[in-house]
């Protein structure tokens, strides 16, 4: 069984070397002054590293270490223990969890024996990730860098790193907000990185790509130029979500051009159709060793909403959307419900997202991932499940305030369709069309910040 060195969910403690490690539990660390470890382990994780633990280390049952890290502990914990709650760290710079996870139990550094039930047993092979990206499109901003501008389709996902390096005021269209002014960093391609990595890689495509497609360099109706889906393509995306407020721009035969040219271009996607038969059908998709089923839907303007003899979207709402997520949870061991929901440019989920999500994940689902705020929004935990209720913008180009041009990019990691782990990968979109990823132990905490305002007085006790 693999033994993690864990820290609070929201720490961003740099990993940990073999000798660092021993120096910790030798009561020898400059960096954590406690250390916990699972009392039927300690003997076990002795003997894997050869070392003493000293007196500061003690003894702890896996929730009550789970508990303690939130306050400044270093833990360590059995592979089968680590929840979200938790963040794990490298060790020897080897990660278990994430995209750039090792393969096999036996590439972890620290590996010890013990009798687990079948249930319970660590299987490094069969875990999976799934990137999540919230609002994206091709019209306005994106169409201007890569075609207008001569860009090209990979420069939306070609973003590397990036820091904050002041503020000012103010940003263009609307006034009054703050925007921030940032210095490129480097590592170039690491967006795309990040997708192409993945196991399954997935947004909302904020536009249809209707044969009659028009650019819009201001305002709306939203439409994307149909070949501009190789920006998604190229960059590593795998399913798209058609469920939003702007997927009826074009009308029925828009809805009908983008079923059309996202089949041409071999995407799987869900959340619309011609009528509300089809808008309801999911796939069942492979990702690594797991099948995932995603189910979207969209609370915003009911006139976009598919009826029974009209093309539009998916409703929250919809008298299928429960017995969808129940079947899902038997024909899948992932299932997630990926809502455009919620009321834009705030950080706090209404009284009805939170309904929604309670319902789903009694249903069913394993993680609500929401997006529609155009802004990060709030986290809550309803029965051990995670619920994201805004990831914010993606591939947008709303950069009138630095809330609209900040969002998260999750990377979560399921095991045995438990999600297990989560990173959230805060970015800064660039240029209205290029994110680029922050310092989660820096700028990106400006994000964190966000965040956690958002999910004040919610069951989120990270």
């Amino acid at each position: 069984m693999p033994v993690v060195p864990v820290v609070g969910f929201w720490r961003m403690d740099p990993g940990l070397s073999r000798a660092e490690l021993v120096a910790a539990l030798e009561g020898d660390s400059e960096r954590y002054e406690s250390v916990l470890v699972p009392a039927v382990d300690r003997a076990a994780i002795e003997t894997a590293l050869g070392v003493n633990m000293g007196p500061s280390v003690r003894d702890a049952e896996p929730e009550e270490i789970r508990t303690a890290v939130k306050d400044g502990a270093l833990g360590l914990l059995r592979a089968a223990d680590v929840t979200t709650r938790v963040r794990a760290l490298a060790l020897e710079d080897r990660e278990l969890f994430g995209n750039e996870r090792v393969r096999s139990n036996l590439d972890w550094p620290l590996v010890i024996p013990v009798a687990e039930p079948p249930e319970r047993a660590w299987d490094q092979s069969s875990t999976v990730t799934i990137v999540a990206g919230g609002d994206s499109m091709m019209d306005r901003g994106i169409y201007e860098r890569v075609v207008n501008r001569d860009l090209g389709v990979d420069y939306p996902l070609d973003g590397g790193t990036v820091e904050i390096t002041g503020r000012y005021c103010c940003g263009p269209f609307v006034g009054g907000y703050e925007v921030p002014s940032f210095r490129k960093t480097g590592n170039e391609g690491l967006v795309r990185a990040k997708l192409v990595d993945a196991d399954l890689a997935m947004i909302n495509l904020e536009n249809p790509t209707p044969d009659n497609w028009v650019f819009h360099l201001h305002g709306t109706p939203f439409s994307g130029k149909p070949e501009l889906l190789e920006i998604f393509k190229g960059g590593g995306i795998d399913w798209m979500s058609l469920a939003n407020n702007h997927i009826y721009d074009f009308g029925p035969s828009g809805v009908e051009d983008t079923l059309k040219h996202l089949r041409r271009f071999d995407f799987e996607f869900a959340g619309a159709g011609m009528d509300l038969e089809e808008a309801r059908r999911y796939p069942i998709l492979r990702a690594g060793a797991s099948r995932v089923a995603i189910l979207p839907c969209v609370t915003i303007t009911p006139i976009v909403w598919a009826q029974a003899d009209r093309a539009g979207a998916m409703p929250c709402n919809d008298e299928e959307m429960i017995p969808n997520i129940e079947r899902a949870a038997e024909e899948a061991d992932i299932v997630i419900v990926f809502p455009s929901w919620g009321p834009e440019y705030t950080p706090f989920p209404l009284n009805s997202q939170r309904r929604f999500a309670a319902q789903w994940v009694e249903a069913g689902a394993d993680v609500v991932v929401g997006f529609g705020h155009h802004m990060v929004a709030g986290m809550e935990e309803i029965d051990e499940r995670l619920v994201f209720y805004s990831i914010g913008n993606f591939v947008f180009d709303q950069n009138w305030a630095e809330f609209t041009m900040e969002g998260i990019l999750p990377e979560m990691t399921f095991q045995g369709g438990e999600l297990v782990q989560v990173r959230l990968n805060p970015f800064l979109t660039l240029d209205q069309a290029q994110p680029n990823l922050l310092d989660p132990a820096g700028d990106g905490r400006v994000i964190f910040r966000e965040i956690m305002r958002g999910s004040e007085g919610l069951d989120f006790d990270y």
